[in-house]
């Protein structure tokens, strides 16, 4: 391998900063146009790169100030050396462009927390001169969701172009990871959401339970965030249709005993709701017909169903008892 030169260490310590990784063919996703695949190429050795995606090139210098466009070129200037002494690259090892030797679960998980939490707080109700922060609330808004629901949620813009809302995975409030979601139509035909590397589903009950003896299952994280939405945190999303032992184990040890299946009203979610029958006591959540999952509810459909399902739970449930 060729020497690295103070350039490629420069532009190592950069793209670790905004958490972009190089896989085995030294490519990352490209973060200045929508892109899916990895089409940017970077040498970590000369300290430069290419994306043979937007044709866009340059050095860790230039690739600062294209991620900061609202920033002038002092600014822009002033930033990259900040990122540069940033204790969060300080200890940088060499073969960083070796993404496999990055090693265990935990270093992961600590990327995954210094990214997020290093993302700029947003107060969504009062968010100052922004269009990325106006694109996210109009996106949002036309998805059923208030700013209100965003600060709740933690939300936050992230550098991607393709994926430009964040938010962090809460376990019963402990940080697990982060997810971000596309608002892109092109990109969500492809993939919807993209989580941190090392994120484990299986281990992640994403919500609160535990307050009370009943918790209601959703598949999505947006399936979850439209309950908190219309007042309702006692709410976990599996990520998935079929909940694992590991979730299961979670809230048998949190004292829940009883399911309500909001899992979605189609083919899967009817699996697993049957699934969930045979580990917690469950009554299904009490869909209109024409929705497919808790995404699609109003307020209007949503207390309809809540007041429906939450009378015969009640009913049920002192049948149980």
């Amino acid at each position: 391998m060729e020497k690295q030169s103070d350039e490629g260490k420069n532009l190592a310590k950069i793209l670790q900063y905004y958490n972009l990784f190089p896989d085995h063919t030294n490519k990352i996703v490209c973060p200045f146009h929508q892109d899916i695949k990895p089409s940017l190429l970077v040498n970590l050795e000369q300290g430069n790169w290419y994306c043979f995606g937007c044709n866009r090139s340059g050095d860790a210098k230039k690739f600062v100030r294209l991620l900061n466009p609202r920033l002038n070129d002092l600014q822009a200037l002033q930033k990259y050396q900040k990122i540069l002494r940033s204790s969060k690259v300080s200890n940088l090892k060499l073969e960083y462009s070796q993404k496999a030797s990055r090693g265990s679960q935990r270093q992961f998980y600590i990327e995954a927390y210094d990214y997020y939490h290093g993302l700029r707080k947003i107060n969504w109700e009062s968010p100052g001169d922004s269009e990325e922060v106006e694109e996210i609330i109009d996106y949002m808004s036309k998805r059923g969701f208030s700013p209100q629901t965003l600060n709740k949620a933690r939300a936050k813009v992230n550098y991607s172009r393709s994926y430009g809302l964040i938010f962090p995975m809460l376990d019963n409030g402990k940080f697990k990871g982060w997810v971000c979601r596309t608002m892109i139509k092109e990109v969500e035909q492809q993939r919807k959401y993209l989580y941190n590397e090392g994120f484990s589903r299986a281990t992640t009950l994403v919500g609160e339970y535990g307050s009370e003896d009943y918790v209601i299952v959703v598949e999505g994280f947006m399936d979850r965030l439209k309950f908190v939405q219309n007042g309702i945190d006692n709410v976990v999303a599996i990520l998935g249709w079929k909940m694992s032992q590991e979730q299961e184990k979670k809230l048998k040890d949190s004292g829940v005993k009883y399911v309500i299946s909001a899992l979605d009203n189609d083919e899967s979610g009817r699996k697993g709701t049957e699934y969930l029958k045979t580990r917690f006591k469950v009554v299904r959540w009490s869909y209109l017909k024409s929705l497919k999952d808790p995404g699609d509810m109003t307020e209007n459909t949503f207390k309809k169903m809540y007041n429906r399902t939450m009378k015969f739970f009640k009913k049920e449930k002192r049948k149980w008892d």
